[in-house]
């Protein structure tokens, strides 16, 4: 009887697992097969403006592109590329949504890279950081919690203009917008932190500023804020001098502040710091530096005895003070000058008597040593040469603005006109005298002396502007900023820093020439040019390989000639004449299409093959006239700056083997080259 039982319970426990079993299979077969997918919820797509118009104060020198859902639009060594090949069933349905055929992306992405070149000045870059990989799981991840469709943000691409003008960004966004694969184009807002302009709304003064403008008017600050870093980013910059209007609405929080604050200088001081580093935001000025930490040490200090305090004026102090709070590669603006020795010269009455023999402060000796231990500390050191119009290797110093003799190794700054770079009538010059600024018709912070530049009235400083500071006094932050900048640019591109006479020397070599005059007061920052001789650059050797040549018109073979460009390498194959040129066969290129080119700032190198296909012959069906379509089609890459041509990570010299493909809707060619590190010139 127990036997049976047992077989009786097995053969149920087995019925039981068969019928859980199937069960099981079926709903996993089920929720495969005719459980159907529940769909996404689609994504809402804006609406593309028919024209685009920019006011002549928007900021226009990036441009935010998004391409179509499905495009499958990647960035590959400076053009953008898509290989139609992985575009799925889903993508087709997404671009069929947007009226957009396969057909159509390699021949419109053609066009926008023909809008989107080196040799244009324009450049492309991603507009997000992270992988593909990680924004594709990302997109996937959100989908699935979601049940909407979200954007790939791996199809934005940010556009970098340098020297835009708002029309000529408002006609490039409006080519882009043309094209069906395009999406949206814009032009990027500028983001703003949440504080907000101090009630009344104060305007931009932005367009008045100059001096960030174009060499050889100005320092090319707007050109240089295309690169990371020139912002001065993680680049410190300590203002010494007397006071400062520290909760000006245009001014970030200071992360050091040392000294007594002197009242009747803190319009002086506000002004200095709106050139360094005032915000780049909707309102008041922008400066050269806005990135950088900004901190101040005034020269005036409490000096107590028991309990009896004064204030006194200690100059050298406030340099030691500042250089404890800076590391190697960061900046000290000094902004005071004193008066020298007697010249035995008398003062113009109509040049700025007040200030007459007045000399840089590294003239006296306990500030020498205090700026001279500054800089050996690898703190760059800028300072105003002074407004005495003096000539600093005049025999009454005794030689101390003598480099031979001592040097501090600071950089002394002169002021120079804003529209010629000459020497103002009060500068100090000579051999010492190092780099100039504007000395005059500065747009910045303080003072409130212009029409419409105090925008809360007499009783608030804070919202104060000006458009005349001058002086050594406005020429020296603009140097400053320079040097910021460059070193910002060297932090990011994972550069050893400057130390101070590096720097000297970069802002000497590289800056725009002073105009005509025996005074020397030196060039002015010309930051286009700082950052290429800042720039790691290399000699290449760039050896065209072979061409082959696919018409889909045409068998072949094809007599044609390629045009070859390697930067300013140019050579044409065949020499005269054409070659022939199998269908879908490679030829081999002679061994003297080989150029030597240095890598370009800031474009690296730019590979240009060029060629015309045998032209198409139609027959109009109504007039029965022939017309002939030429067929010109071409190759552009470019390979940045910092790529690798190593085979190996091993390898400091190596070589790499490129195969670029045109675009045709009837045929297209490939080109294969090699390029190779011939020598790697080390950064200034």
């Amino acid at each position: 009887m127990m036997k049976g039982l047992r077989s009786a319970a097995k053969l149920t426990i087995s019925i039981l697992v068969a019928i859980s079993s199937i069960a099981t299979a079926g709903t996993a077969f089920g929720q495969t097969f005719f459980r159907a997918q529940p769909a996404l919820r689609q994504r809402a797509v804006p609406l593309k403006p028919l024209r685009s118009v920019l006011n002549a104060g928007t900021k226009s020198d990036v441009v935010v592109v998004k391409f179509r859902e499905g495009t499958h639009v990647r960035e590959g060594a400076g053009q953008l590329v898509s290989n139609v090949a992985d575009i799925s069933l889903n993508d087709d349905q997404l671009l069929l949504r947007a009226n957009v055929f396969r057909e159509q992306i390699t021949q419109q992405l053609s066009q926008f890279n023909s809008l989107i070149s080196p040799n244009l000045k324009r450049y492309v870059q991603r507009a997000f950081m992270r992988t593909v990989a990680e924004l594709d799981a990302e997109k996937q991840a959100g989908e699935t919690a979601s049940g909407e469709e979200l954007a790939d943000l791996n199809l934005y691409y940010n556009i970098l203009i340098p020297n835009s003008t708002p029309a000529n960004t408002a006609l490039l966004i409006d080519q882009l917008n043309a094209l069906d694969i395009v999406e949206i184009a814009y032009v990027q807002p500028v983001a703003e932190d949440a504080a907000a302009d101090i009630a009344p709304i104060s305007p931009s003064f932005v367009s008045d500023q100059g001096y960030l403008g174009s060499a050889p008017v100005g320092i090319d600050a707007n050109f240089a804020r295309s690169f990371a870093g020139t912002r001065g980013d993680d680049v410190r910059i300590i203002d010494v001098e007397r006071g400062w209007t520290l909760d000006h609405e245009d001014l970030p929080a200071v992360f050091h502040q040392s000294g007594v604050l002197l009242e009747s200088s803190k319009q002086h001081g506000a002004a200095v710091l709106g050139v360094l580093a005032a915000g780049e935001n909707a309102f008041g000025v922008t400066g050269i530096a806005p990135n950088s930490p900004i901190g101040v040490s005034s020269v005036n200090r409490l000096q107590c005895v028991n309990t009896d305090c004064v204030t006194i004026a200690d100059f050298p102090d406030a340099v030691s003070r500042a250089t404890a709070q800076l590391r190697p590669g960061d900046v000290m603006l000094i902004e005071q000058h004193a008066h020298g020795p007697s010249s035995g010269l008398s003062s113009t009455s109509s040049c700025n008597p007040g200030q007459f023999e007045f000399v840089a402060m590294e003239f006296f000796q306990a500030n020498f040593d205090a700026i001279r231990n500054a800089t050996a500390n690898g703190i760059i050191v800028v300072a105003a040469a002074g407004n005495g119009t003096m000539d600093l290797d005049s025999p009454i110093y005794s030689g101390l603005f003598n480099r031979s003799v001592r040097d501090s190794g600071a950089i002394l700054v002169g002021a120079g006109t804003s529209n010629g770079r000459a020497p103002m009538c009060f500068t100090n010059f000579g051999s010492r005298v190092d780099v100039q600024g504007w000395g005059e018709n500065v747009t910045t912070l303080g003072f409130g002396n212009c029409a419409g530049c105090k925008i809360n009235g007499d009783g608030d400083d804070r919202q104060w502007y000006t458009k005349t500071f001058n002086g050594t006094s406005s020429a020296s932050p603009i140097v400053a900023g320079s040097a910021a900048s460059v070193q910002g640019y060297r932090k990011g591109r994972g550069l050893s820093v400057f130390n101070s006479i590096q720097m000297r020397n970069l802002l000497r070599q590289t800056g725009t020439p002073q105009g005509a005059d025996t005074r020397q007061i030196g060039p002015l920052p010309n930051l286009r040019s700082a950052l290429d001789a800042a720039t790691n650059k290399r000699t290449l050797k760039i050896t065209f390989l072979n061409i082959k040549v696919v018409d889909n018109v045409f068998a072949g073979p094809h007599a044609l000639s390629f045009r070859l460009f390697a930067n300013n390498g140019f050579g044409v194959f065949p020499a005269a004449g054409t070659a022939l040129f199998p269908q879908n066969t490679s030829v081999n290129l002679p061994a003297s299409y080989s150029f030597i080119q240095n890598e370009a700032f800031p474009g690296g190198v730019t590979i240009l093959v060029q060629t015309e296909l045998k032209p198409i012959m139609q027959v109009n069906p109504k007039t029965h006239a022939i017309d002939f379509f030429p067929r010109k089609i071409q190759t552009l890459r470019t390979h940045p700056l910092g790529t690798s041509y190593s085979s190996s990570p091993f390898t400091i010299f190596g070589g790499r083997t490129f195969t670029d493909r045109s675009s045709d809707n009837y045929g297209f060619f490939d080109v294969t080259y090699r390029i190779e590190e011939v020598l790697n010139f080390v950064a200034f």
